[in-house]
């Protein structure tokens, strides 16, 4: 059986499920041995030198492959829109495909570029791209929602035409970026919260209150976009359309 190794990891969720599966956890055993509390906390009253920082990922990773091996029975593998019909919310689930960070993130960082260039042009006094303030604030306002977040949304679609909506903790992503998971396929592990089924929708905004606000008007900034230069593809879509599950995870894992 191949190793699974985990590059996200939601540490407090692994540790709380681990100690439900086996009767709790021992506080002499490896996690608090590595300065890893019960609560996932890492580095306590550990030196941060590298021969520890590796005996914990060892750990960790370790004990991830061991969960899983724990929640094999307990897992529901999602793949097909008909996988979600024994799906309830709470259940772990599994899902595998592609990782796509929310391309609204893309389209606020090619608008907060163009404001750039807007003002670089009129500072030098050649021909001035006209941005009104009005719509400077708004997506300024829409960017700092996002920022600010402390949870950061990707999307995921499968082979069998089955997208999972998954809401990562920034936290846990501190130390890399989501393009740093974004290669070939990866194996989402973690709760499923809600489905959207067949002519069901969701809009990407909806962590945003400016963005329920100004939903119109970023799809219509699309729309521009898309008519200055009608000859290249803009994949950035607000919505995702059912079949679909939002999964709250616990790792992402090769």
């Amino acid at each position: 059986m191949p190793i699974s190794y985990p590059l996200y990891l939601d540490v407090p969720m692994m540790v709380s499920v681990l100690a439900a599966k086996g009767g709790g956890i021992e506080p002499s055993g490896p996690l608090t041995s590595l300065g890893i509390d019960l609560e996932g906390n890492i580095g306590l009253d550990l030196e941060p030198i590298a021969d520890n920082v590796l005996s914990q990922r060892h750990t960790l990773a370790s004990l991830f492959d061991k969960l899983l091996g724990a929640l094999s029975d307990d897992t529901r593998h999602v793949g097909k829109p008909k996988d979600l019909e024994k799906v309830k919310d709470g259940d772990f689930v599994s899902i595998r495909g592609p990782l796509t960070r929310n391309p609204v993130y893309e389209f606020l960082t090619v608008m907060e570029r163009l404001f750039s260039i807007a003002a670089t042009v009129g500072e030098e006094g050649e021909e001035s791209m006209t941005v009104p303030d009005e719509t400077r604030q708004v997506f300024n306002a829409l960017n700092a929602e996002f920022v600010e977040s402390p949870v950061v949304d990707a999307t995921l679609t499968t082979g069998g035409g089955l997208t999972g909506v998954i809401s990562f903790q920034k936290s846990f992503v501190s130390h890399m970026s989501l393009d740093d998971l974004r290669f070939g396929r990866v194996t989402v592990l973690g709760k499923a919260v809600g489905t959207l089924r067949e002519g069901q929708s969701y809009s990407l905004l909806t962590r945003s209150l400016v963005g329920h606000m100004v939903s119109t008007a970023f799809r219509d900034s699309i729309t521009g976009l898309q008519q200055v230069n009608p000859d290249e593809d803009y994949p950035v879509m607000t919505d995702v359309t059912g079949p679909g599950v939002f999964v709250v995870p616990m790792a992402v894992y090769i």
